[in-house]
């Protein structure tokens, strides 16, 4: 029977463990954040673009009718 002493021990290596997964985890989706954030801002600006165009060529066609 193992002793009070090296369950703890056992627990202790286990949570070691567990907090590098969890530290990696957070890595992972503040990466993904940063990347779907990098996207959608990318996204906007393609769409402000676009509506610009658009306002520009409906003002041109107003003005020569």
């Amino acid at each position: 029977m193992t002793t009070l002493e090296e369950r703890i021990s056992n627990l202790e290596g286990s949570f070691g463990q567990l907090d590098k997964r969890v530290g990696g985890l957070t890595d992972s989706v503040n990466q993904l954040r940063a990347d779907v954030n990098s996207k959608f801002n990318t996204l906007i600006v393609v769409m402000a673009t676009g509506g610009v165009a658009v306002a520009g060529a409906i003002i041109t066609l107003a003005f020569k009718g």
